[in-house]
């Protein structure tokens, strides 16, 4: 397994290849995505009632997920639908509040950093029109994230249940278990050894994960039991997820390249959403993922 019986020697040399991969700059991120990041602002009723709300988007175009926060303390509503052409932002979400069912939807028009439409909000059984105006706010004016951007976010034990296609080499179906993760000396690195069931027979696999907090880069190895190794690079700047994208990996003369997009908007719970690409070409869904902390 993966840094499992190595030397020292051997350790140092994995630790210096994945600090230098965590270093180097990602064309995926080269260039701004025009709708990730947080949109803070107002949404205003006809009667002129104002409610400061943000808007936060992460992932890529045609696999965006998102969440409206301000309308209640410490209340989210998750985006069940969201659509985006050139200049046209499409969101539509639903909560649970004290005051019944709270549903929104908008449909926004990008200017350069500002995001403007209307909107219509339903809640209990009452509906209202509003227009909302949102500004694009640099990385240091984002709310502090629910989950501390950190290495030890991961630590410890998680029970997991994956929902996929059997897809070689990348996945090996629908399958359960446990991954537990401890910290890797001298390094901010965490190795996780997985304990899993597919098709009624157990499996094991080797994670190990690395974090440049300066660059809130992600460095993902995963052991896989089919002897592939996969490697995956991933952006933690949005506050609520991860994106990441692996090295192609070559199998039976095809290239296979996997996008992930991670959900951590609790201390005790994430999710995952992968898709797949094959010889370059459009990317596929191929599995959901929900992982909760047990310690």
């Amino acid at each position: 397994m993966f840094l499992g019986g190595t030397t020292v020697r051997t350790r140092r040399i994995v630790y210096a290849a994945l600090i230098a991969a965590l270093a180097l700059p990602s064309p995926v991120w080269a260039q701004r995505d025009p709708w990730a990041g947080s949109w803070r602002g107002t949404v205003r009723t006809a009667q002129g009632e104002d409610t400061g709300v943000t808007l936060t988007l992460i992932g890529e175009p045609g696999a965006y997920t998102g969440v409206v926060t301000g309308f209640a303390p410490g209340r989210e509503i998750r985006l069940s639908n969201i659509e985006t052409t050139d200049t046209e932002l499409t969101v539509e979400g639903a909560a649970d509040t004290d005051f019944g069912p709270l549903a929104l939807s908008y449909t926004l028009t990008l200017d350069e950093r500002t995001l403007s439409g209307v909107g219509r909000i339903t809640l209990g059984g009452h509906g209202f029109d509003v227009t909302i105006d949102l500004t694009r706010r640099r990385r240091a004016e984002i709310p502090q994230p629910q989950v501390e951007q950190r290495i030890g976010y991961f630590a410890g034990s998680w029970t997991f249940e994956y929902l996929g296609g059997e897809f070689p080499p990348l996945s090996i179906g629908t399958r359960s278990g446990m991954v537990t993760f401890t910290d890797i000396p001298h390094g901010p690195f965490v190795q996780g050894e997985v304990a899993g069931e597919v098709f009624g027979e157990s499996y094991s696999e080797t994670w190990t994960i690395g974090f440049d907090e300066d660059a809130q880069s992600v460095v993902w190895h995963e052991a896989l039991s089919t002897g592939q190794h996969l490697i995956a690079l991933g952006n933690w700047t949005s506050p609520i997820g991860i994106t990441f994208l692996t090295v192609p990996m070559e199998a039976e003369g095809r290239l296979f390249v996997l996008r992930r997009l991670m959900q951590v908007t609790s201390d005790t719970s994430f999710a995952v959403t992968d898709q797949f690409s094959v010889d370059g070409g459009p990317f596929q869904r191929l599995g959901n993922g929900a992982y909760i902390r047990q310690n």
